[in-house]
């Protein structure tokens, strides 16, 4: 097969940031691009051009052209073992992960690979179901949660493109994950500004009597110590419940039955529902 240069004049992209799929819903979203795939072959059949190939070789090209639109998936899974074939042999195959690290599909490498061929229209998805580590420090909290998923369609034909765009998008947007918002850049400042100081100054006041009882007869300069003290802990507990949230509610999620994140939603309910009960109840305490 001669070698053909890309010519892309329509690009469109994305940076998926709120996503939530199982592995059903992720079967029926690829065999969607799948379908648009093979209309994508279609025309490139179509206009495929022989220019002085022989009639043999024209059309046994045409035929690789034609099998060069099937979906490649790579399914990696969070032990590191990965998949990869066409979409019924992944999803219907017994080694499917239960536990999905990431997603990724470029409908230009079966074609651009091994024959130097570049597709007039393409398509190319990454789902990133990693999370950072449960307790990562390494990663400051008023970032935004880094995730790498996006999609990216691209061609000569602008309405093929616009299709997949539009339809990919959409069926994304159908799905959401649920509180996204805790992952954007400066949430956990305006939190902590609403939230973390008071929680801090509330925990300080909760522990004045113990704090007084062990430092009472001390020098002034021990006890401001050993309230400061409890106002940074108080203050870096907060930071670690933060980071528990933004780890329990993930950007991109993959559902499985396996998952464990719904007894860590209970877990972290359960805590941030004890602390502002008890909040309010000191509160209406010290007014009344």
């Amino acid at each position: 097969m001669e070698e053909q240069k890309p010519l892309v004049r329509n690009r469109l992209t994305w940076k998926i940031t709120s996503f939530s799929a199982g592995k059903d819903d992720l079967h029926n979203l690829f065999q969607k691009l799948q379908e648009r795939c093979h209309a994508a072959g279609e025309l490139e059949v179509t206009n495929f051009k022989q220019m002085g190939q022989t009639d043999e070789i024209y059309e046994q090209n045409k035929k690789i052209i034609q099998q060069g639109f099937e979906l490649r998936l790579t399914v990696a899974s969070i032990d590191g073992q990965e998949l990869y074939g066409g979409i019924n042999e992944i999803f219907n195959s017994p080694n499917f992960p239960e536990q999905v690290k990431s997603i990724f599909v470029n409908s230009e490498i079966p074609l651009r690979i091994p024959y130097n061929y570049y597709p007039s229209n393409s398509l190319e998805l990454l789902l990133d179901f990693s999370k950072p580590a449960l307790f990562n420090l390494s990663i400051l909290p008023s970032q935004e949660t880094p995730n790498a998923s996006n999609i990216i369609v691209q061609g000569s034909d602008a309405t093929w493109v616009h299709g997949v765009f539009n339809e990919s998008s959409n069926f994304i947007k159908r799905h959401p994950s649920k509180l996204t918002w805790l992952h954007k850049h400066s949430i956990y400042d305006l939190l902590l500004w609403g939230f973390g100081l008071p929680f801090g100054f509330w925990v300080t006041y909760k522990f004045s009597n113990i704090l007084n009882a062990i430092f009472g007869k001390s020098h002034s300069i021990v006890q401001s110590a050993a309230y400061v003290y409890i106002i940074i802990a108080s203050i870096f507990l907060f930071s670690l419940l933060f980071r528990y949230a933004r780890w329990v509610w993930p950007l991109v999620e993959f559902r499985s039955s396996s998952n464990i994140e719904h007894k860590h939603r209970i877990i972290l309910g359960a805590i941030i529902l004890g602390i502002i009960s008890k909040f309010i109840y000191d509160i209406i305490k010290v007014i009344f």
